[in-house]
């Protein structure tokens, strides 16, 4: 396959490094990812300034470029102008730390899979705990991508979540929907300032506890490989009514 690869967590991030190695094994790699650290930006991208490109060298990789912008201008830049050829497969990630639950609506790793997927590519989302090894993360995520038929089992992306475990120590792999979880608690906090101006800084804290059963949330949480389809699309096909409005006056 023809793989363009994205993150959020930076260029130099070892798992993206580890996973180009990998992928460079079977498949034609590109990788595109911000210059820096770009977590929790969402599906923002550069409208009133120049994105800044330079070419890099990673293992793996045929070509590997740093973009000054985000995760989704990264793809978009990639799949527009970068890439001269189809594009099989984009695959965002390793994230270092899940998205799960609600973090999906701030995830750059996520969003970025998202933007693939609106480009008519299809997409994987991959997201690890802090804790987990990056080598172990790869070698699971390759386990299941060589099982996957993603021509036929990817309808937009796919958003992978797993678990801190070596692959011995998976329990296995479900097919779950997202959680309405928040698994982190969050507050803002006002810093010492010399200025006029005040300043806060936001502080969380991880919430392990949740009785959101039976979604991406417990099943990572359990030890298992949470895979749970994504899509582009907002409408709330449940939310529909039979009322009748008049404008009339």
């Amino acid at each position: 396959m023809n793989i363009l690869l994205v993150n959020d967590d930076g260029i130099d991030s070892p798992g993206l490094g580890l996973l180009a190695a990998e992928l460079g094994k079977k498949h034609r790699v590109t990788v595109c990812a911000p210059d820096g650290n770009r977590s929790a930006v969402g599906h923002g991208i550069t409208l009133h300034s120049s994105l800044t490109v330079e070419k890099r060298q990673l293992p793996g990789a045929e070509n590997a470029y740093a973009v000054s912008g985000t995760p989704g201008d990264c793809v978009r830049l990639a799949l527009d102008v970068l890439m001269r050829e189809p594009v099989d497969l984009v695959i965002s990630g390793p994230n270092v730390g899940l998205n799960v639950g609600m973090d999906l609506h701030y995830s750059g790793t996520v969003s970025a899979a998202l933007e693939a997927a609106m480009q008519g590519k299809k997409a994987i989302a991959l997201s690890a705990p802090p804790g987990a090894e990056p080598a172990e993360v790869v070698r699971i995520f390759l386990c299941l991508l060589e099982q996957l038929d993603v021509e036929n089992e990817i309808r937009h992306a796919l958003n992978i979540n797993l678990p801190a475990l070596p692959l011995e120590q998976v329990k296995g792999v479900k097919w779950v929907p997202q959680g309405l979880f928040f698994p982190w608690v969050d507050h803002y906090e006002r810093e010492a300032s010399e200025k006029a101006s005040w300043q806060y800084r936001v502080k969380g804290t991880v919430c392990p506890d949740t009785d959101d059963t039976g979604t991406d949330v417990t099943a990572v949480l359990h030890g298992y490989a949470a895979l749970t389809p994504v899509s582009f699309r907002f409408t709330d096909d449940k939310g529909f009514s039979e009322k009748e409005f008049s404008l009339n006056a």
